[in-house]
């Protein structure tokens, strides 16, 4: 029953107020270690929680005021914690230990193995875990949201397919197919049905890109009334689409086909004007699927072996 520290996260604070009472009746010698992220204003003293930081990603612990429930009396210490070491801590603890805990059970622990050094030879630190893996499973599980909110670099995947740092530039991309702004939308869905294309950029006259149009968006804003066959294509323009570069690799571009049905290939061009100045603008070079990602794969595949 000899308990010497305990680590636990504030929210609501009812866990951690309960159990350090009781813990304080029952081993008065017990260190309480309360764990607050950065960016949320429960810890004291009050010069802990001054930081640039409005939000964080980990749920279920911190807030923006002090709960009633909330006695931060009989804490003995607090620490704050980072997204970017709970989210690796809580990861460790599912791959090394089986535990399948939540972000706010990393922060925990990455308090714990902090303050645990300054225990001695034989003293027990207790650390609460205090949520489970069951609502994160798209989330910090995740190896591509990591990257995506920046807590993993792309170099820091552990396995990674023989593709991935190939270039996009590698890939046997067709001729791109562009439309001007003024071509109607009955036009467009001709072109895309004989060529058999299902997505295609529009772009003005000097080749800059100005959206994507595709077929189904097209034909449910025609079949909706919002748009006439005799519209320019211009009025169902979208840009809620992901670009990517000739010179970035495969493993970016197979990231982004998890999500999306294409990406848009682009490049980079000088152009220099009559006063000596110049302006770099963004070129459509091809429209990319993964299909295309899975035939250069396959192929690759066949002349490797």
């Amino acid at each position: 029953g000899k308990i010497d520290m305990l680590v636990a996260t504030a929210g609501t604070g009812g866990t951690i107020t309960g159990i350090s009472r009781k813990l304080k009746e029952k081993c008065p010698g017990c260190k309480i270690i309360g764990v607050d992220p950065e960016g949320s204003i429960l810890a004291t003293p009050e010069e802990l929680n001054k930081t640039d930081k409005t939000m964080y990603e980990v749920e279920g612990i911190g807030y923006d005021f002090v709960p009633t429930v909330l006695d931060r009396s009989v804490m003995d210490q607090w620490y704050k914690s980072n997204d970017e070491e709970s989210f690796a801590l809580a990861r460790m603890l599912i791959r090394e230990e089986g535990l399948l805990c939540g972000g706010s059970s990393g922060s925990a622990m990455s308090a714990a193995v902090k303050a645990a050094k300054e225990l001695k030879e034989g003293q027990r630190c207790v650390v609460i875990l205090p949520d489970s893996i069951r609502n994160y499973m798209s989330k910090f599980l995740s190896d591509k949201w990591m990257i995506q909110k920046g807590f993993m670099k792309e170099e820091d995947l552990v396995k990674k397919p023989w593709w991935w740092n190939i270039s996009v530039q590698e890939l046997s991309l067709s001729a791109p197919l562009t439309v001007l702004p003024t071509v109607t939308c009955a036009k467009t869905v001709e072109i895309l049905r004989e060529k058999g294309f299902d997505q295609v950029p529009v772009v003005d006259e000097s080749g800059v890109i100005l959206g994507m149009v595709t077929l189904g968006n097209m034909l449910s804003s025609l079949l909706a009334g919002k748009v006439q066959p005799s519209d320019e294509v211009r009025k169902v323009i979208y840009k809620q689409f992901k670009q990517i570069n000739l010179k970035d690799n495969l493993g970016k571009l197979s990231h982004i086909l998890e999500i999306d049905h294409f990406a848009l290939v682009v490049h980079e061009q000088i152009q220099y004007h009559s006063d000596g100045s110049s302006s770099k603008r963004q070129m459509v070079f091809g429209i990319v699927t993964a299909i295309d990602l899975l035939n250069f794969v396959t192929a690759r595949e066949r002349e490797r072996k």
